[in-house]
């Protein structure tokens, strides 16, 4: 039995709730991995390889600052150990690296520009280090700490610090190249270590460890929880995933931190430049996060130049542009508003106060409350698409349920038409709707822990947003080209092989069938009111139609084929490879898997080896494939031909498990 009264008085501390406050923060990803076009390095990386070109954090600056970030929290050692600070703890870090002569400091350089430019700064410290001889033994415990203790106190204030969860497995450990296990919770000494942090930081907020402030929303790909409680309890949870929502029971209130990268990967590759997201897909990962009751980090990867490229802030930029634009017009400031119960007719707590776009002010019912409602009359039609609801926090998190509702006709309230449920709101949540036109709006809050207390009701028309359609090809041949807006004009052009150009674009109708090898198609979409364009790229391999599969039934072979990475294949048990055969051997350029896009990471392939015609051909890991299941690409060696290729899963995620397959395809 949920003791509700008890429940609605677990509250943030200050920290927690100037944190929240904060909203959208970003993530700097740079070090060696970078040099190495590697996700995680192996710990055998010779700092001399560490020779950016001319890094210039107050350009990261600019553009974060134009992108609307609060902050920003810096990657200063990564699992392969190699630190981007002088520290006195190893050799490997950037004085012994051709960078500025061994004179370099990234964390202080970055740590002033932040100063100068007005935004917060923080610090990523990987705990697992495969560069260290000492880890996984006592001596490794005092070098972590010594870190800690350096970068707390060398470098001013921080407003956040990462412990991340990767921890212990194979590595270089200093020659020994082998692997080594640890209990994170016992080994790193979380307790002492958040004591240090808080001695020099006494506001810091903290990722990860035994004792965090804030929880990991429980996956990498942007989104919180439709229904998301601020408060959650990591020894009750049976699965990762549960953070996505939060607990409603918890008795601690440790808030989500949305974690997603603006590229495919957190480091950056030269071959995801033509992937960074869209600013409609950017402006949905507000949606889904901060719109979410979560903050927002959002990574930003500094190219082997040392600047964040400009591909990616044109877009971050755009995307704030966009966000600022669509809040600009709070179409409720000031208008009459009403409700169905006034608190002892204490004007501290008065209606008016919903919308006043302060919130510090709130709205609250009498004591013993908890459903009841708002209304309020435009005076004259207005149109709107979008509400944003905030509890005043301060005193818990409360609403369990709502309903949204406008006027139709004198008297008559329907429920506005939107996909998204019900249920939460916490510090902000946004709800958008079909557009609407009406001249009241009610907000019923039909289920409550307490008494509710609304900071601020905002309603906005926010602009339409388009992004660029998605491109598969399925296992008939056949290519669809699905746009997430609907009501537009979808086109699509098949480039010329020689010239890079478009043929002529064509009105998308439907799947249309196209058996070419190697063809590349572009699609475009636009509305009668917006016609921006926004255009994808899709480079297609050998037509799925040639690959034969031996092993698999139909069901699996479309699955496997169909370009679709939610529709999965599971080998039978003990199975590890899986052959793809054509009728005559022919250059191959490169294998394509895409991990099962589903929420389960467990049986994503860890480590591959590929054969060709019986002869080995590549072999190598997927780094970071549990958190991050991108496609991954594996180029063959050069002059590589033949008939018959063979995919082997030389170790999965999991323990005991089977092989899962999103999809895979050949070029």
């Amino acid at each position: 039995m949920i003791n509700e009264d008890y429940l609605a008085n677990i509250r943030p501390t200050h920290r927690q709730l100037q944190w929240q406050r904060m909203e959208m923060y970003a993530f700097i990803h740079f070090g060696m991995n970078t040099m190495t076009d590697r996700e995680w390095g192996e710990g055998h990386e010779d700092p001399a390889l560490f020779n950016p070109g001319n890094v210039d954090v107050d350009q990261w600056m600019r553009a974060l600052v134009s992108a609307g970030m609060t902050g920003v929290i810096l990657t200063c050692k990564h699992h392969d150990g190699f630190c981007l600070w002088p520290t006195k703890t190893t050799e490997d870090s950037v004085k012994n690296s051709p960078w500025k002569d061994g004179q370099g400091d990234l964390v202080r350089e970055l740590s002033e520009s932040c100063r100068k430019h007005g935004l917060l700064f923080g610090l990523y410290l990987s705990p697992w280090d495969r560069n260290s001889q000492y880890y996984g033994q006592p001596e490794y415990q005092k070098i972590f700490h010594e870190q800690i203790k350096e970068l707390t106190t060398q470098y001013g204030k921080l407003f956040e610090y990462w412990f991340d969860g990767a921890n212990g497995g194979n590595g270089w450990y200093g020659g020994a190249d082998t692997t080594r296990q640890i209990d994170p919770k016992s080994y790193y000494r979380y307790e002492a270590a958040s004591k240090m942090l808080r001695k020099n930081n006494k506001d810091i907020m903290i990722f990860g460890g035994t004792v965090p402030t804030i929880r990991w929303i429980g996956n990498e790909q942007g989104w919180a929880g439709e229904t998301n409680w601020a408060m959650y309890d990591e020894d009750k949870a049976k699965h990762y995933s549960e953070a996505q929502w939060g607990m409603e029971d918890a008795k601690q209130w440790l808030p989500g931190e949305v974690d997603v990268s603006i590229r495919p990967g957190w480091f950056y590759h030269p071959r995801e430049d033509h992937q960074v997201r869209s600013v409609a897909n950017l402006v949905r990962l507000y949606y889904q996060s901060v719109g979410r009751n979560a903050n927002l980090l959002l990574n930003c990867p500094i190219d082997l130049h040392g600047r964040i490229p400009a591909e990616d802030s044109t877009r971050l930029i755009a995307w704030h542009d966009h966000l600022k634009e669509a809040f600009r017009d709070n179409k409720l400031r000031g208008v009459a508003v009403t409700a169905s119960n006034l608190r002892s007719g204490d004007k501290k707590f008065a209606p008016n106060l919903s919308n006043d776009g302060k919130t510090k002010t709130y709205w609250a019912m009498a004591d013993g409350m908890t459903s009841g409602y708002l209304f309020y009359r435009f005076s004259r039609p207005t149109r709107l698409n979008t509400l944003v609801l905030q509890e005043y926090i301060a005193l818990g998190q409360r609403v369990k349920r709502f309903r949204i509702e406008t006027e139709t006709s004198p008297g008559v309230f329907e429920p506005v038409a939107t996909s998204d449920s019900l249920t939460t709101i916490g510090y902000k949540r946004i709800i958008r709707f079909a557009p609407v036109e009406t001249k009241s709006l009610r907000v019923t809050f039909e289920e409550a822990r307490g008494p509710v207390c609304i900071a601020e009701i905002a309603a906005y028309l926010t602009p339409e947003v388009l992004e660029a359609p998605k491109i598969r090809r399925d296992e008939s041949d056949k290519v669809h080209i699905p746009s997430v807006t609907p009501d537009v004009l979808i086109e699509y052009a098949i480039e010329d092989a020689k010239t890079k150009h478009p043929k002529g674009w064509q009105r998308y109708k439907g799947p249309f069938t196209l058996s070419d090898d190697h063809a590349t198609i572009r699609a475009r979409v636009s509305t009668s009111t917006n016609k921006d364009r926004p255009e994808t790229t899709k480079r297609l391999g050998f037509a799925a139609s040639q690959i034969q599969t031996p092993s698999l039934g139909a069901d699996d072979r479309k699955a496997l084929l169909d370009g679709n990475g939610y529709t999965t294949v599971t080998l039978e048990a003990g199975q590890t490879s899986l052959e793809l055969l054509f009728k005559d051997a022919r250059p191959i350029q490169k294998l394509i898997y895409t991990p099962s896009q589903q929420r389960d990471a467990s049986g994503h392939v860890r480590s591959y080896s590929i054969y060709v015609d019986g002869q080995k051909v590549a072999s190598g890991n997927f780094d970071n494939i549990q958190n991050n299941p991108i496609p991954q690409e594996v180029l063959l060696p050069a002059g590589t031909s033949g008939s018959r290729i063979r995919f082997v899963a030389e170790a999965i995620v999991g323990q005991g498990g089977r092989v899962t397959l999103g999809d895979l395809s050949i070029e």
